[in-house]
């Protein structure tokens, strides 16, 4: 979710285009249809609750099952996919050229220092690592063997190439590290090896690809045209991971986009608000991207009934804390604590937004400034959460039914301590 698809936009858009584009997204609401057997896709003009996108969510993916009474682990290896929400210092490693997590004030708290993670501290992957007792997964650029733990995830990362971006929503990536790379990394380092112990983390992908295109001002029209596309993609890779052999699989949902700081300050009195106060529009796109995502789940699992995976869904544990922030010790949950990190982001989908590319290399006098209290506040730079936040989400994940399908699962007895 490192959008570096943040905008330009935010200080200089005009009014009317941003109530055109805000009234566009709120009333073209497309349906998807995934056809499996031929592995295309359309869209299709009818209201989204007409029809399901992708597959029907079966009884068999999300239900409740007896949860195994003991804890199966050491679960080996244990990997991650996904994009800055998940990345534990990959991007910082590659060509980007706007890798912002590898300078302060990134890490200021637990770390006290950076390490390529989009936060203050800690990613929810972190939080989860430490419920199963083992160390944080090293990134893939820095791991030291093969067959061991280690976290492919990139900052930035997309499920489609550049190449596909242009053809559906006429915007590029700064980083060539899509999804497609992330399995390539995995097929290298793991072919062959036994990976029925194995635990992968399938962190949020495809959100980067929504926003680079909302932070461009996309038409409505491409902005939803990228839903089929990034769900697709999401559902090849699953189908390879557990082609592998791998049969345990956490997948995480789509983060409520409409709620975070940036697009509240882009459209900010231009387009509707949820009861929630989130940007309804922006919200459709990932709430639709949640649904065709289940499904996609109940269909994989029905094709490997073998196979335990688990849904964490992001989007409904982020609107409990939301509107329930003083059990969580939050005061601020619309703000960014770390103001400087807006002002990087418009810099860095600049040739997005008519810019050159190049205007993505960070200047000098970019505040560098957080503010003292962030365990505080929901959001860390206008787009990632802090370290507080990650960690209240992957609590809910790990004890409450109400945000983890199924539940119990086969973490519950190997976290439950």
């Amino acid at each position: 979710m490192m959008i570096q698809s943040s905008i330009a936009a935010v200080c200089s858009a005009r009014p009317h285009a941003l109530r055109r584009i805000s009234t566009r997204l709120s009333s073209h609401v497309l349906s998807f249809l995934y056809c499996i057997a031929t592995a295309t896709f359309v869209l299709n003009n009818a209201p989204a609750a007409s029809a399901r996108a992708l597959y029907t969510t079966t009884s068999k993916s999300l239900i409740d099952s007896a949860p195994p009474s003991e804890c199966s682990a050491p679960f080996a290896p244990v990997l991650a996919f996904g994009d800055s929400t998940t990345d534990t210092g990959n991007q910082i490693h590659t060509n980007t050229p706007f890798a912002t997590a590898a300078s302060p004030p990134y890490g200021v708290t637990f770390f006290h220092e950076p390490t390529g993670r989009y936060s203050d501290g800690r990613v929810m992957l972190d939080f989860l690592c430490t419920a199963l007792k083992i160390d944080f997964l090293p990134p893939h650029l820095t791991r030291s063997s093969q067959c061991a733990n280690e976290n492919f995830a990139v900052a930035g990362a997309t499920a489609n190439n550049n190449a596909e971006l242009e053809s559906i929503a006429n915007v590029t990536s700064l980083t060539e590290d899509t999804l497609e790379v992330q399995l390539s990394w995995f097929r290298n380092d793991l072919q062959g090896h036994d990976l029925s112990k194995a635990l992968v983390y399938f962190g949020e992908i495809g959100g980067n690809d929504y926003n680079y295109a909302l932070g461009a001002m996309r038409p409505a029209n491409e902005v939803q045209a990228l839903l089929p596309a990034v769900v697709e993609k999401i559902h090849n890779a699953l189908q390879t991971i557990l082609e592998s052999g791998v049969k345990k699989v956490v997948v995480q949902g789509q983060f409520p986009m409409g709620c975070i700081a940036i697009y509240l300050r882009l459209f900010n009195n231009t387009d509707q608000l949820d009861s929630n106060g989130c940007v309804s529009s922006v919200m459709e796109i990932s709430n639709q991207h949640n649904r065709m995502l289940r499904d996609v789940i109940g269909h994989v699992q029905e094709i490997h009934p073998d196979v335990d995976i688990v849904f964490f869904d992001t989007t409904e544990a982020y609107l409990h804390i939301l509107t329930n922030p003083s059990i969580y010790n939050f005061n601020n949950v619309r703000d960014p604590c770390y103001t400087g990190g807006l002002e990087l982001l418009a810099l860095a989908n600049a040739g997005n937004t008519g810019g050159s590319p190049s205007a993505a290399l960070p200047p000098h006098n970019i505040n560098r400034t957080s503010c003292s209290n962030p365990e505080n506040y929901i959001g860390w730079d206008g787009i990632h959460l802090t370290d507080a936040m990650y960690g209240a989400m992957m609590k809910l994940f790990l004890t409450d039914a109400r945000f983890t399908s199924p539940f119990p699962n086969f973490l519950t007895p190997c976290t439950n301590h």
